[in-house]
């Protein structure tokens, strides 16, 4: 049954991959030792055979439009750099009466009978992940965003929810705060893709970012590409950061469980973390799995991934995401939360939507951990590109997933 189900998703893989215009062999052979375990594949199986039910079969398009963001105004307290690094100047934010403001921002929507995407190319991110069966969002989006003090170059990260990818280096890198040009670069019946990129200025490397959807595939396809145009070697870290509350309750849930296919949860050494230490063990097993046994905010990493994916799932609306990515390309996995329930405290610190129970956000790198030792190196003149996908789960995946990230070698 295993080879059946093997050669099943070897198939519909090379017919999926075909349609990428590069060879099918040579793709399959970067993706497929990603899925040797039945029950990865049954999962593959379930996601790209799986019925319609009530969703619309031909939906299919790439659509222009916009979208209103709510945040505290904080841009007059933004200068770049000598090196064209947008930074914070606190002192200069806090000394001005706070405003809320509502700015409207070009959009993309991307949309197949599985998801319903909307990104903000002029800002390299995904607003939002709508699964047209249910009409629920499954990413957060924050009411009223603010400004936090971060550990990067810039001095700050807004917490704008949604999904981004960060370079160079430490937490949220500069790309969260720079300009991106975006423009859609295929809409035909086949596939519909956005390309959004930008040129990171502490390093000069070229970082681009393709969404793409098909007719037939659940998967929104993000194909990432960074590239040294130095002729010298540079040092950076890639993240994907997805701030996400699945089920479309607009704030995570308590019974949302964390799908991880590691021996065992690790704290990060933070001062903060030390209530996680008797909570910590099994993946499997660990209270800290579940979004409500968050006792305070919390940074939690795990023994290195056995597979390449992650899930997320929200119990109380039988919904979730599952995260698929080349462990060999991004092997790093962290995990933040704000405690569940945040205090209300906590809640200010990321939003002015008060109550919130906020969202988790999880992490995906081409390194372990957010240290500059932790830094990997990209050649002169090289590129690196690799794909990540995200999709909607529903009920009856969900023990397949479970069964992915459980029963490891």
């Amino acid at each position: 049954m295993g080879i059946i189900l093997f050669q099943i998703f070897q198939r519909l893989m090379e017919i999926l991959l075909a349609e990428d215009g590069l060879h099918p062999q040579k793709r399959s052979n970067m993706i497929l030792p990603m899925f040797r375990s039945p029950f990865a594949v049954a999962l593959w199986v379930v996601a790209l055979t799986s019925p319609l039910q009530a969703m619309r079969a031909d939906a299919f398009a790439c659509t222009q439009s916009e979208v209103s963001l709510t945040y505290v105004r904080y841009e007059f307290a933004v200068q770049k750099d000598a090196q064209g690094v947008p930074v914070m100047d606190w002192k200069r934010f806090r000394q001005a009466p706070e405003r809320v403001v509502t700015r409207p921002r070009r959009a993309v929507i991307l949309e197949n009978a599985y998801l319903k995407a909307t990104l903000i190319p002029s800002m390299g991110r995904v607003h939002s992940l709508i699964h047209p069966g249910s009409g629920r969002e499954q990413l957060w989006i924050n009411p009223v965003a603010i400004p936090l003090g971060a550990n990067n170059d810039t001095g700050f990260w807004m917490t704008w929810g949604g999904i981004e990818h960060v370079m160079p280096s430490r937490e949220h890198g500069t790309s969260h705060a720079l300009k991106w040009d975006g423009h859609i670069v295929t809409d035909t019946s086949q596939e519909k893709r956005v390309r959004m990129q930008t040129v990171e200025p502490l390093t000069g490397l070229k970082h681009q970012i393709d969404y793409a959807i098909r007719p037939k595939d659940p998967f929104l396809h993000a194909h990432i590409q960074v590239s040294n145009p130095h002729p010298h070697p540079v040092r950076f870290s890639h993240w994907t950061t997805s701030t996400l509350a699945p089920g479309g309750g607009r704030q995570v849930s308590p019974r949302t469980e964390l799908v991880v296919p590691a021996k065992a949860f690790v704290p990060d050494e933070r001062d903060f973390n030390d209530w996680m230490p008797p909570l910590v063990g099994p993946t499997e097993t660990s209270p800290l799995k579940w979004v409500g046994q968050w006792k305070s905010i919390g940074d939690l990493m795990a023994t290195p991934l056995l597979q390449g994916f992650y899930g997320v799932y929200a119990h109380e609306r039988r919904e979730g995401l599952l995260r698929v990515f080349p462990l060999d390309k991004t092997p790093g996995f962290d995990i933040w939360g704000w405690g569940y329930p945040p205090t209300e405290a906590r809640m200010r610190e990321f939003t002015r939507a008060i109550p919130s129970m906020g969202y988790i956000e999880l992490w995906n790198g081409n390194v372990h951990g957010f240290s500059e030792e932790a830094l990997t190196t990209i050649a002169p003149g090289r590129t690196l590109s690799w794909t990540e996908s995200l999709k909607v789960v529903s009920e009856l995946e969900l023990p397949l997933m479970e069964s992915m990230a459980h029963h490891l070698p």
